[in-house]
């Protein structure tokens, strides 16, 4: 989002340039070779404990406000994670401030000994919520979706329960008068093992598989352990003895009321928007865009389908381009593609660009039937993009192509001035009893001036 503020898009996810070449040689490596590149790439990502355990909430804060510029901001975004959250703010000209990070600490971990695994990060951790009184923190443990990853590193997940000096100034400094605070709070939770306070240890992740399947195990996860050359035929994990808001895409509600205060303190305005699942944003937001679009005079036929982490909103506005975005290629993200679809009014070109997570995990879906789902819907022209259907899901360089492959594209118009906060509530009214609008709700929080209240779409 920084860099789309910039008016720059953002190859490689940061780490790397975009180059289809280059990802088109990793991808035609041996299956095992490419296994062990996701390994490396895991190895660089992951930082030592010793660097890990001066970390603290507001060196977080502080990275996060170093990437934007002075604004001022009309929006800003804070909350859960959400690809369709960052296109709405995209739209609206606004920075995101993430409520979750993702810090991975560097370790040697077996996929399926979940206990160990806990074991080795919970004298870390406990140190970590001892210094930060801010934050809380869910050492998550997925050995399906991340079996690729963790092997290398453990996924330490915080969560900010209070803004800090850090933030507060951010928003006191850089946003416009009047400006709208967005919440996003995705309600999704998950069984956690109680580590303390604030300190939680999750095992399994939204996904291809539920909780419950995590932990009693089933047929099809038996067969996919044994294709792993795993030991074991389902998994001994701690027993779970609390519920808390899912740790990657999950919103901690303790953060609303220090935003509400200092919504009231600076003139603010502040909306809540409460969905299910990140994925449930993406209807109404495709369905903005494709409002806004029409009223800059733009076709507003073509789509881009993006999943997890490899979202692109400088490509998407350059292209014309509506973003509809899926939490990851598993079966109920391709199933929630495909019902927009099918109530959408048709688009002439879909797009669909998949995140490769370096293994065939249980619940994804082959990039065949996401090429078929595009197709099928399409009136014109339907199917993947910077994908190697071949490789996939080790697909290794995808970070590395997807940028390139929609630079290829030749529709290009100028990136817009942003929409208005009014423009977006139009929309709102006029979408209010839409099949996009469904699970979703939008409602203005009352601050501590007593400022109101009750609008919801």
């Amino acid at each position: 989002m920084s860099r789309f503020l910039r008016g720059k898009d953002f190859p490689g996810l940061g780490v790397a340039p975009g180059s289809a070449s280059l990802a088109d040689l990793v991808a035609r490596l041996p299956s095992r070779a490419r296994r062990r590149a996701l390994v490396l790439g895991a190895r660089m990502e992951s930082a030592p404990v010793s660097r890990v355990s001066r970390l603290s909430g507001e060196d977080l804060a502080a990275w996060t406000a170093d990437q934007y510029g002075p604004g001022p901001y009309p929006a800003v975004v804070i909350g859960s994670g959400s690809g369709a959250a960052v296109h709405l703010a995209a739209a609206l000209g606004a920075p995101v401030l993430p409520q979750t990070y993702l810090v991975p600490v560097s370790a040697r971990l077996d996929p399926d000994r979940p206990r160990a695994a806990l074991r080795a990060g919970r004298d870390l951790g406990r140190r970590l919520v001892e210094a930060n009184p801010e934050l809380s923190l869910c050492h998550m443990h997925d050995p399906n979706q991340d079996r690729a990853m963790i092997v290398r590193f453990a996924y330490f997940r915080f969560k900010r329960l209070q803004l800090g000096s850090t933030l507060e100034r951010f928003l006191e400094q850089r946003l416009a008068p009047g400006a709208t605070i967005f919440i996003v709070n995705t309600t999704l939770t998950w069984p956690v093992t109680v580590l303390g306070e604030r300190h939680r240890f999750q095992f399994g992740a939204l996904g291809g598989m539920d909780a419950h399947e995590y932990s009693a195990g089933s047929e099809r996860l038996s067969r996919h352990l044994a294709e792993q050359g795993s030991a074991v035929r389902r998994w001994d994990a701690p027993a779970a003895d609390g519920t808390y808001p899912e740790a990657e895409w999950g919103y901690d509600d303790a953060l609303t009321p220090d935003i509400q205060s200092l919504a009231a303190r600076c003139g603010y305005a502040v909306r809540e928007i409460t969905v299910g699942e990140p994925e449930h944003l993406s209807p109404l937001v495709a369905d903005f865009y494709r409002w806004w679009y029409r009223r800059r005079g733009l076709p507003a036929d073509q789509l881009l389908v993006e999943t997890y982490n490899q979202w692109e909103p400088y490509w998407s506005l350059r292209m014309g381009a509506v973003p509809f975005w899926v939490q990851f290629t598993a079966r109920s993200s391709h199933d929630w593609l495909d019902q927009y679809l099918r109530t959408a009014a048709p688009y002439r070109r879909i797009d669909v660009n998949l995140f490769s997570n370096g293994l065939r995990s249980v619940g994804q879906v082959p990039a065949e039937e996401w090429r078929d789902v595009a197709d099928r819907y399409a009136t014109w022209s339907g199917g993947t993009i910077g994908v190697d259907k071949a490789a996939f899901p080790e697909d290794a360089g995808s970070t590395l192509r997807y940028r390139t492959a929609l630079a290829a594209l030749d529709q290009r118009y100028p990136i817009p001035s942003p929409a208005t906060v009014h423009e977006l509530d139009t929309f709102l009214a006029e979408a209010r009893n839409s099949d996009s609008a469904e699970h979703v709700r939008i409602a203005r929080l009352r601050t501590a001036t007593g400022h109101s209240g009750q609008g919801t779409a």
